[in-house]
Parts: structure tokens; sequence; C-alpha cells
């Protein structure tokens, strides 16, 4: 049987916490109405496991999406 994994290969988001300081995936973008027209936020999950949703602007270090590998092993 050959298992592929969907995920292989994906980039990855990554920014700071904007709580703690640790390294954070950006997990979703989305742009929002704001009440100066549209507005690009950002989900994002740290290590310590903090979470937010908050524009784009405002997030810190974003760094370049690196590849990512990930296998299944059996």
């Amino acid at each position: 049987m050959d298992i592929t994994n969907a995920n292989a290969g994906a980039a990855l988001d990554t920014t700071t916490c904007p709580e703690c300081g640790a390294l954070a995936e950006v997990t979703e973008r989305a742009v929002l109405e704001g009440t100066d027209g549209p507005v690009e936020h950002a989900r994002v999950v740290c290590v310590a496991r903090h979470w937010f949703l908050l524009p784009s602007a405002s997030l810190t270090s974003t760094s370049t999406p690196s590849q990512v590998r990930t296998s299944l092993r059996s």
C-alpha cells in the first residue's frame, strides 16, 4: 500500500509570539473588512500554545517560508 503525505514539502510561515517571543507558526491568513477597508489578518500559534488572530502588519520577525519535509513511518 502506497501512503503519501499531503503536507510533504509544504512551506512553513513563521514569526515570533506577541506574548512570549517564542517561535510561532502562521497557520492561516484571511482578509477581513475594516472601517478603512480590507485588512489582512493572520492566525498565529506558538510553541507555548498561545494563539492570536491579528493584523498581518503587526507580525514581527516574519521569516521567508522554508520547505519542510515530513514523512510517515511505519
